[in-house]
């Protein structure tokens, strides 16, 4: 049985390696041709596109493993069923019980890899993403300057012609976005120039012209030219401040992060709740003793003592409480916005935690589901394995992505939501694998049928 193991074991290895590979190269590639225009013809120093592809890599292995463990768990059985190997086991006794042991051994593996890269390291390199992005955008700010589209820099719009080279531009045109001086103005020039301080942006024009309609009681329009002008934008008035630290979002935050995140929420809204309930029996008691005040200040007014210092005292005592019932009842409204926000926060934070142990624990359910599909397809080729689990793996994305709403917006408990996905694919994976061990013939004739129509759609 160890021999039996250990076959298995290593025929799952080399698929397995090959997949992954596979995988994330085709999705690195896919990464880099939609990013492709923000690094091409920019002049970035190829350390920086280096360090941007690495920061990115992680959420793509996070993403790859799960379907390279089903596309190779497919090939590897595919291909010992193609090979009457799985008969001839049979024969000598070994259950399909057997088979999973070593698939089991495998996933353990990988989950024990996966679990922590998800929870440590991919935050980290989430958040050094943005960090590296904030940095290009300071130290170049003309990578997210568009070419011949309007683009949007503080309170100006401006829209800018062909790059010459790597910081310059044509055809300038600048307008504010908001005239509330009712002045309109607008600068063109021939050419434009971005470069960074140390506290902000400047903007070079160089050959053009500033028009100034001056809304007043003349509506003069003024037209002045110039051969060189100078725009300056501190940091701060484009959310690039030095001083600035990025906060961590939950995408960003490992496991300590998120549970300390969880647990302040959860503290802030008990608080929040407690408060409410003393205001509550504060306004009660204040309600009982402001009909108190108002039925003897009406009994005063019966009796024309509405001059005695007493009527004075207790109308200024009744006005005392009513700022105080609307101080509290403010309270109370103000507490009452704030608790559905931090709930709000508290499901995201739980949806991002149960999404890092879920993804990882996938690996699993996607060695069940693999072995009973490669038994039945009898075919350990790349192609049709690669096929099969792109459906699955989208199904179970589809869902991931649907639980993730329902989680982060309340509708469902974020961990039941975020683990729908395992639940069905997992419940899914255990009929087939029940299936395949009884050979049952309508999965068998399903799953040819679906091969077939495959193989037809190929030629």
């Amino acid at each position: 049985m160890k021999i039996l193991n250990r076959y298995i074991f290593k025929e799952l290895l080399s698929p397995f390696l090959l997949s992954l590979f596979i995988l994330i190269f085709v999705l690195l590639t896919q990464f880099l041709v939609k990013h492709l225009d923000r690094f091409l013809g920019k002049d970035l120093p190829f350390s920086t596109i280096l360090k941007f592809l690495v920061f990115n890599s992680a959420s793509i292995i996070s993403l790859a493993a799960p379907m390279a463990v089903l596309v190779a768990t497919m090939m590897t059985f595919g291909r010992l069923s193609s090979d009457n190997e799985i008969t001839g086991f049979k024969a000598s006794g070994i259950s399909h019980i057997d088979f999973l042991k070593p698939g089991i051994l495998f996933g353990i593996i990988i989950v024990s890899l996966m679990i922590p890269f998800n929870l440590w390291i991919l935050p980290e390199m989430n958040h050094n993403i943005r960090k590296l992005s904030y940095q290009i955008s300071k130290n170049r700010p003309d990578i997210e300057i568009k070419e011949n589209m309007l683009n949007s820099i503080y309170d100006k719009m401006i829209f800018v012609g062909d790059r010459i080279n790597k910081k310059s531009f044509s055809e300038i045109v600048l307008f504010d976005k908001n005239n509330n001086n009712n002045n309109n103005n607008t600068i063109l020039a021939d050419k434009g120039e971005f470069n960074s301080l140390n506290d902000g942006l400047i903007l070079n024009l160089y050959n053009g012209s500033i028009h100034e309609n001056i809304k007043s009681n003349k509506d003069e329009y003024r037209k002045i030219y110039f051969d060189q002008y100078k725009i300056i934008i501190p940091y701060d008035q484009i959310n690039l401040d030095n001083n600035k630290v990025l906060i961590r979002q939950d995408r960003e935050m490992n496991y300590n992060s998120l549970l300390d995140k969880i647990n302040k929420n959860k503290i802030e809204i008990d608080s929040l709740n407690k408060t409410n309930e003393l205001n509550n029996e504060k306004i009660n008691n204040f309600k009982i003793e402001q009909q108190y005040k108002t039925q003897k200040l009406d009994s005063l007014k019966k009796l024309n003592q509405i001059n005695n210092s007493n009527y004075k005292n207790t109308f200024i005592d009744a006005n005392k409480i009513k700022n105080s019932l609307n101080s509290l009842e403010n309270n109370i409204k103000k507490n009452n916005r704030i608790i559905p926000i931090l709930k709000n926060d508290t499901n995201r934070f739980y949806v991002e935690l149960h999404k890092k142990i879920a993804i990882p624990i996938a690996c699993f359910i996607f060695i069940l589901l693999g072995i009973p599909l490669g038994i039945i397809s009898k075919k350990g080729n790349f192609s049709i394995s690669i096929a099969v689990s792109l459906g699955f793996f989208i199904l179970y994305w589809a869902l991931l992505t649907v639980g993730e709403f329902l989680g982060d917006e309340g509708k469902l408990n974020p961990g039941l939501a975020i683990w729908l996905g395992n639940i069905f694919i997992g419940l899914l994976s255990l009929y087939l694998f029940y299936m395949s061990t009884t050979e049952n013939n309508m999965v068998k004739s399903s799953f040819i049928a679906i091969k077939n129509n495959f193989n037809k759609l190929k030629k």
